[in-house]
């Protein structure tokens, strides 16, 4: 068979397209860094890379889950920490008042304090994550408590979050803690001081000194509690900070491009490209009548 010039020509511009291809391809790795940017660049690489992506979504949602509970969290621990410091001072007036060093009048003004502290209270116990009542259990949406009365109106609830696929963890204190059903009611211990101290009734506010030493063992109790389960959401974060990164590196290691080897590859389509060049020109003198013949 006779090999005629366009034949070579046509040779000649296919290498040339190819390689073209090829150098393309590089240039679009080193610009975006990733080896992988379609099905078509490596299938089974692709499928990896959609599996371990879903993982990593999952993981960042247990993540995000974990986080939104330690912000709860904090803000629980520092209302308990603010009812704690209340009821301190509520044992010191109480204390003071209880002395023979008091009297009618200091009792009514002692008296007046101890409403205010109670109503201070009410506020901290009726906290808000967002617009969810933190000590209310699952009835978020309502207040734990009122001035109407000093009832507990929100119920058991422990409202958990999953960490897993199969577990989930619970992170709230119901308000129960501040008004149990076989412990101390802290706003009516706190209204039966005020009484006590308004009718000048020494012995009956000594009588509530040991109510409000339960009262306070309480909210330190639950302190405790609320203290282990930070703990062990903290120690959760952090396992899941870990797999995340893990699982990014897996992610980087599949789609990204080795641009060291890319930069090497480059250079060599270049180099070919230029000899292609170079080789076909001299085995071919590009004029129309070689072309022709």
């Amino acid at each position: 068979m006779r090999i005629t010039n366009g034949m070579i020509y046509r040779n000649f511009i296919n290498n040339l397209f190819r390689i073209n291809e090829h150098l393309a391809e590089d240039y679009e790795k080193i610009a975006s860094g990733k080896r992988i940017k379609r099905p078509s660049d490596d299938p089974l690489g692709m499928a990896r890379s959609i599996r371990y992506r879903s993982y990593l979504s999952t993981i960042r949602q247990y993540k995000r889950n974990i986080e939104m509970a330690i912000s709860w969290q904090n803000l629980t621990e520092s209302a308990l920490k603010a009812v704690e410091n209340a009821l301190q001072r509520v044992q010191e007036i109480a204390i003071s008042q209880a002395s023979d060093t008091a009297n009618a009048n200091t009792r009514k003004n002692a008296a007046k304090e101890i409403e205010n502290i109670k109503k201070h209270i009410l506020g901290i116990v009726n906290t808000k994550f967002g617009n969810r009542y933190i000590f209310a259990g699952y009835i978020t949406d309502n207040p734990p408590f009122s001035e109407s009365d000093n009832n507990y109106h929100g119920d058991e609830g422990l409202i958990k979050i999953r960490i897993n696929s199969a577990t989930q963890l619970s992170f709230n204190i119901p308000g129960s803690v501040f008004a149990p059903a076989d412990g101390i009611n802290i706003f009516q211990m706190i209204d039966n001081l005020k009484d006590a101290m308004e009718n000048n009734e020494p012995e009956n506010i000594r009588a509530c000194l040991d109510e409000i030493k339960q009262a306070l063992d309480q909210v330190i109790n639950a302190q405790a509690s609320l203290g282990a389960k930070m703990n062990l959401f903290e120690e959760i974060k952090v396992q899941l900070v870990d797999m995340d990164l893990d699982f990014t590196g897996i992610i980087s290691n599949t789609e990204d491009a080795d641009l060291a080897k890319v930069t090497i590859d480059l250079g060599i389509c270049q180099t070919v490209y230029q000899a292609t060049l170079t080789a076909t020109a001299k085995a071919i003198p590009i004029n129309l009548f070689n072309y022709l013949g």
